[in-house]
Parts: structure tokens; C-alpha cells; sequence
């Protein structure tokens, strides 16, 4: 078998939630994301006026061609119970019968201790970590929904 070719980065990590405006909050105000796009759909046609089902929210600008051509790397949420594409392929969310372990986005490494800060304002509960075989310290802590979150950054004293 060839090598595959390589590659060139994560377009978007989607999560299933049961409170779609919460967690558009938490991402946006509590982490800083930015909101790209929502979209209502409930049946195959967009209901412009519609509560939304689907969001999609920028993690970083990045620099892919699909970046530079419109599709940062994004985080996208979807109401699982409304959402025309997802609804009836998921019975319910919840983080501890989930296959997924935690999400981890980088930080800055002079943003890193304000980072902390806002998450601790946030009422959040942080566990810190260093990695010293990856030369990196990271914070973790839970998003309103259950959901493992790291934030890592490049650190080459951690211990």
C-alpha cells in the first residue's frame, strides 16, 4: 500500500448538543471563538427566519486553501433533536457514554495566564497539566454541556 499523501488540516470538529445557545455562548464568549454562520434546518429548505439548528463558529483564521478560500478551522454545533441531518441518529448526548475523550485547541503562549484568568472568572474548574516530553502546559476544564476542553500551549519549562 502507498503512503497516503498528508494532511493539511482539521476543517471542523462538529458536536451533537441538547442547548445550542449555550453552548454558542460558552464558545463565543468564554473562549473567544468567533460566530461564522448559523443556519435553521429543520426540513431540506433553510428557514431564514427560523431558530437556528446549526452553527458554525471560527476556532482560528487559519491557512489551508480551504481557509484562505472561506472555511477556517471551525467547531460547528447542531441540535441533534431539530437539525434535518442529524435528528433521529443520535438518542442523547451525554459526555460520559461518549466516544469522545476531550477536544484541545492551542493557545498563544503570552496568552496562556489570561486564558486562566478569564476561565476562572467564568466559575470555571480548571485542572492544570504540564507535558514535559511535548514541551507544553495545558488547562482543562468542562464545557456547560460535559465535554472534556483543553487549552495547550507551548511551554518549554513544563514540568
Amino acid at each position: 500500500m502507498a503512503a497516503a499523501p498528508p494532511i493539511t488540516g482539521i476543517a471542523e470538529v462538529v458536536l451533537n448538543v441538547q442547548d445550542l445557545p449555550a453552548m454558542r455562548e460558552f464558545y463565543v464568549g468564554v473562549l473567544g471563538f468567533n460566530l461564522h454562520s448559523e443556519l435553521s434546518l429543520e426540513t431540506e429548505d433553510p428557514d431564514p427566519a427560523g431558530k437556528p439548528t446549526i452553527t458554525f463558529l471560527t476556532i482560528c483564521p487559519g491557512n489551508t486553501p480551504l481557509a484562505r478560500g472561506g472555511h477556517p478551522p471551525m467547531l460547528v454545533l447542531i441540535d441533534y433533536r431539530r437539525h434535518v441531518y442529524a435528528k433521529g441518529r443520535t438518542e442523547a448526548v451525554a459526555a460520559r457514554h461518549s466516544t469522545l475523550n476531550h477536544l484541545a485547541f492551542e493557545v498563544a503562549p503570552q496568552d496562556f495566564a489570561a486564558h486562566e484568568r478569564n476561565l476562572r472568572a467564568a466559575g470555571l474548574e480548571l485542572t492544570p497539566s504540564a507535558f514535559p516530553a511535548l514541551k507544553a502546559s495545558a488547562l482543562f476544564f468542562r464545557d456547560p454541556e460535559g465535554n472534556v476542553i483543553e487549552l495547550i500551549t507551548h511551554d518549554p519549562e513544563a514540568q
